[in-house]
């Protein structure tokens, strides 16, 4: 892959699929409208996210040397200059501004509160344990709520709480593979403050809590509409739970989740059919 391509971490893409959470849980699905507003909106904030993955980049580049994995990234390996990633930084950004034009005005707003989260995580949560996880799992509930701004809806509180709390549970699960890494550990002072046995608690209880707020949704969905059906897509989000604790604890993988649940068959599989299922009994 070239270093272009690499730079804006399209393994990482993967989140702003959040952004299409309201067009099912609002029943939007079947409107072509509402498709092209949250596309525009996914783009809008994939844009301003890579944005912020080219200035992380550049301020961490002697950090990321450091790290087994992330030493591999164009700036920190050397593929690319800064000056180019700033250049490519400020293009995406018109790309973002243009396509933010196109949607409610809420929608920039929310995009100006994720730069402001950003700025904040780069000069200060990051380096502070639990309120760095805390970020991320903020940023997930950003999406979805981009994609109900996107669309003037709104959706039930409990997706938004499972939204949180999954990315909570995958958050902490990244940190329990990065506390294997000796080396990087006393380079990075918000690990300092970890222990693998605290993160082994926090994954089981925010995992524990996910799959309880989902199964919430899940009932109270079967209510409003009529159709018990629902809470059979329970079984798709914990089989989704325990196999990435399989692959954090027995494969002793975890240190990107996007990239883990792309490379494994039975996740795809699985989230395949949790989409089939949910569409089949929601329209």
């Amino acid at each position: 892959m070239i270093p272009a391509i690499r730079l804006l971490r399209p393994k990482q893409w993967i989140k702003n699929g959040f952004v299409f959470a309201p067009l099912f849980f609002a029943h939007a699905f079947l409107e072509p409208e509402a498709w092209l507003l949250t596309i525009a909106a996914a783009l809008a904030f994939l844009s301003v996210s890579c944005v912020v993955y080219v200035v992380n980049d550049i301020r961490d580049v002697e950090e990321d040397k450091l790290h087994p994995v992330k030493k591999k990234r164009p700036l920190a390996s050397g593929d690319m200059s800064v000056n180019t990633a700033v250049v490519m930084a400020v293009a995406i950004a018109l790309l973002g501004v243009g396509l933010l034009s196109l949607l409610p005005y809420e929608c920039a707003v929310l995009v100006g509160v994720y730069l402001l989260f950003n700025i904040l995580y780069t000069y200060v949560l990051k380096h502070i344990a639990l309120l760095d996880i805390f970020f991320i799992a903020v940023c997930y509930v950003l999406r979805v709520l981009m994609g109900c701004y996107a669309l003037e809806v709104t959706v039930s509180p409990w997706i938004i709480l499972t939204t949180f709390m999954l990315a909570l549970f995958l958050g902490f699960g990244k940190r329990y593979h990065e506390m294997g890494f000796e080396h990087y550990v006393q380079h990075k002072a918000n690990l300092q403050q970890y222990s693998r046995p605290l993160l082994d608690k926090l994954v089981v209880i925010c995992g524990g809590a996910s799959l309880m707020t989902y199964s919430i949704y899940t009932t109270e969905m079967a209510r409003q509409i009529g159709k018990v059906e629902m809470v059979y897509t329970v079984a798709f989000v914990a089989f989704g739970l325990f196999r990435y604790l399989q692959q954090i604890y027995v494969y002793e993988q975890g240190g990107e989740p996007e990239s883990v649940i792309l490379r494994d068959k039975w996740q795809l599989a699985n989230v395949a059919l949790w989409l089939i299922v949910t569409l089949a009994i929601l329209f």
